[in-house]
C-alpha cells in the first residue's frame, strides 16, 4: 500500500492545470443549474488551482455550523467535524460526518493544508450498509478530498437487506445516493477552502463497479474521470446468476455439492486441458472464452474418490458453465461462470446474495417473510423482476448502454474486470462494452474515451492465482488532465516473501504475450498482442437490446 501510494503522489505532483467544473444534473430532469452554484448557498466560489497545497479556509470544527439544508439537491447536515493528525502516509485533515436526506450516511476527508483541488470518492460492494471511507487511503495520502457513503442505508455487505421494504431506500441504492454524495461532498470542500474543487474522480469494484457505471449513463457531469471493477448488476445477478449458482451448487438441505478439495479436482482438470492454449503453461488462461473442457471427463467410473467428480458435481459445474437458461433454452444471463475460477465458487455465498435480494429487493412488492431462493421458477418469474432491474442496473432490460453524454463533456472511463470472475461473469462487461462501441462509432473510436482491461486469473474485484493488484487512479487522473490514455498498466501477484510475478494489462481487445525471452514472471518481457480483427462480443440473451 505505501508503494502504491507513492506511485499516486508522483503523478499527481506532475500534473497542474487550472479546470472549471461542470454542473450537476438529476437523472431524467434537466438542471437550470450553474456551475457549483447547484450546491453553493453562498456567491460561487473559485475553482481550486491543482496542486496549489491549499489549506482550509475555516477551522474544521466550524463546518458543524454551517447550513446546507437549502443549498443542492437534498439537505445535507453535518454531525461532527473534527480534525485527525497526520498518520499512515496522510497528512491533518478534517474529518466530516454526516447524512443526506433520508438517511445517506457519509463521511469526507479534507486535507487540512495541502489540498490537491481534486476531489475522490469510493463506492461500495454488496448490498453496502457502510461507510467504505478506508478505500481511499491512497487517495488521501496524495491529498485529494474523498469521501464514502452508505447508499442510503444501515446494514451489511452481503445479509438479508431488510431496508429494501422502503421504496425511497431502493432508489437510494440505485444511485440516487452516489449522485448526491458527489454533490455533497464538493459542496463540503467548496465551504472548507472557498474553493470548488477543479477536477473529480470515481473508483469502485463489484457494486462500486455498478455505481460508476450508473453515474457515466445517468449523471454524466458528477465526475471527470471513473474507475468501475468488476460491475455487478443486481437486476441481473441477485435473481438469476446468483440464484442459478446457489441452486447448483447448494442441495436441499443447504449443503455445498463441492467440497474444497473437489474444487481442486475440477480446477485442475481446467488447467490440464486449458492452460497450454494461450502458450504458455503458467496456471493463468488468458481468455476463457478458449476453454471447451468437458467435466464429464473427470466423473468417477464407479464409486466417489478424491481424484474425480461425482455425477452430482459433474451436473452442477456443467451448468455453471453453461450458464442460466430457462426450460425453452434461452439464455438468461449474458455469460456465463467462467472457466478457471473454480477455487472460488461458494453456493453459500451465492445465497446469501440471491435470496436477500429476492426477498427485498427484486419484485415491486416482497414476497412472504417464508420466500427462500428455490422457490423463484426460471421459466415464469424472470420477467416480474424487470421492473425492478430498470431501476437497479446502469442499463435497463432491453436497452443498449448510452454514454454519449459522458463522452461529449469529455469524461474518462476505465473499467477493469477479472477473467476469472464467478461472482460477475465477465463476458457480461464485454457484452457492456461491444454495445457502447457498436453504438458510438467502433472500438477504436471508443477507446479515445473508454478502456477496458480484462485481469486473466483474478477472481471478483481481486484474488486467484495470478497478478491482480494494480493502480488505476494515476492512469485515470493523467488520461483526464493531461489527455495520456493509459496503454500499459502492470498487475503484481505478492504473497508472504514478497512480489512473485508481474504482468501487464493492455486495453482490450489487447492482451499480453509472453516474449518468449527472459523471466516469464517480469512483466518487461511480455508484450501487447490484438487479434486480427476486432471482435463484436455482443451476446443474444433474453433481456438483450431490441
Amino acid at each position: 500500500m505505501r508503494a502504491e501510494r507513492k506511485a499516486v503522489q508522483s503523478t499527481i505532483k506532475v500534473l497542474g492545470a487550472h479546470f472549471m467544473y461542470v454542473a450537476h444534473f438529476l437523472w431524467g430532469v434537466a438542471s437550470l443549474a450553474a456551475p457549483s452554484g447547484a450546491y453553493a448557498s453562498q456567491p460561487t466560489a473559485p475553482v481550486a488551482v491543482l496542486d496549489a497545497q491549499i489549506g482550509g479556509a475555516m477551522q474544521c470544527e466550524r463546518l458543524i455550523e454551517e447550513d446546507f439544508k437549502n443549498s443542492f439537491e437534498a439537505p445535507l447536515s453535518v454531525l461532527s467535524a473534527k480534525l485527525v493528525p497526520a498518520s499512515d502516509g496522510a497528512g491533518e485533515y478534517c474529518a466530516v460526518n454526516g447524512y443526506i436526506q433520508p438517511q445517506i450516511q457519509f463521511e469526507v476527508r479534507l486535507p487540512s493544508k495541502n489540498w490537491n483541488g481534486r476531489y475522490f470518492q469510493v463506492g461500495c460492494g454488496g448490498f453496502c450498509g457502510v461507510i467504505n471511507i478506508n478505500n481511499c487511503a491512497d487517495a488521501l495520502a496524495a491529498n485529494f478530498v474523498v469521501a464514502a457513503h452508505n447508499m442510503g442505508h444501515v446494514g451489511q455487505v452481503v445479509k438479508d437487506p431488510i431496508w429494501g421494504s422502503d421504496p425511497t431506500l431502493r432508489e437510494d441504492y440505485a444511485g440516487r445516493s452516489t449522485h448526491l454524495m458527489s454533490i455533497a461532498g464538493k459542496a463540503l470542500a467548496e465551504r472548507y477552502y472557498g474553493k470548488r474543487p477543479a477536477r473529480s474522480y470515481f473508483r469502485g469494484c463489484s457494486t462500486g463497479g455498478r455505481e460508476g457505471l450508473t453515474e457515466a449513463q445517468r449523471y454524466p457531469e458528477d465526475f471527470d474521470g471513473i474507475i468501475a471493477g468488476d460491475p455487478a448488476f443486481p437486476g441481473r445477478l441477485g435473481a438469476i446468476a446468483n440464484n442459478w449458482d446457489a441452486q447448483k451448487l447448494l442441495r436441499d438441505d443447504g449443503s455445498e455439492v463441492f467440497t474444497p478439495a473437489k474444487l481442486a479436482v475440477l480446477n485442475n482438470g481446467v488447467m490440464k486441458a486449458c492452460d497450454k492454449l494461450d502458450g504458455l503453461s503458467d496456471g493463468i488462461l488468458t481468455d476463457p472464452r478458449a476453454c471447451k473442457f468437458d467435466p464429464a471427463k473427470l466423473q468417477c467410473k464407479k464409486e466417489d474418490g478424491p481424484d474425480c467428480l461425482t455425477a452430482e458435481q459433474v451436473a452442477a459445474a456443467k451448468a455453471l458453465y453453461s450458464g442460466p437458461v430457462n426450460s425453452r433454452g434461452e439464455k438468461l444471463m449474458p455469460g456465463a461462470t467462467p472457466y478457471g475460477s473454480e477455487l472460488s465458487w461458494s453456493g453459500a455465498g451465492r445465497r446469501s446474495l440471491a435470496e436477500g435480494y429476492l426477498r427485498y429487493l427484486a419484485f415491486p412488492t416482497n414476497p412472504p417473510a417464508d420466500y427462500n431462493y428455490r422457490t423463484f421458477n426460471f421459466d415464469t418469474d424472470v420477467a416480474k423482476t424487470e421492473q425492478m432491474a430498470a431501476l437497479y442496473d446502469p442499463v435497463a432490460p432491453f436497452q443498449a448502454p448510452d454514454l454519449r453524454a459522458f463522452e461529449k463533456r469529455g469524461g474518462k472511463l476505465i473499467v477493469y474486470h477479472g477473467w476469472a470472475d464467478a461472482g460477475v461473469s465477465p463476458m457480461a462487461l464485454l457484452d457492456y462494452y461491444a454495445q457502447v462501441t457498436s453504438r458510438q462509432g467502433g472500438g477504436e473510436k471508443v477507446r479515445e474515451w473508454f478502456r477496458v482491461f480484462m485481469v486473466p486469473g483474478m477472481f471478483h474485484c481481486r484474488g486467484g492465482s495470478a497478478p491482480n493488484t494494480f493502480e488505476m487512479l494515476p492512469e485515470i487522473v493523467k488520461w483526464v488532465e493531461q489527455g495520456q490514455a493509459p496503454d500499459r498498466v502492470v498487475a503484481t501477484q505478492s504473497g508472504p516473501q514478497g512480489v512473485i510475478r508481474t504482468r501487464p494489462l493492455f486495453p482490450y481487445p489487447a492482451f499480453a504475450k509472453y516474449t518468449g525471452k527472459g523471466d516469464v514472471n517480469d512483466a518487461a518481457n511480455w508484450v501487447s498482442a490484438s487479434p486480427k480483427k476486432e471482435p463484436d462480443d455482443r451476446l443474444d440473451w433474453i433481456r438483450a437490446p431490441k
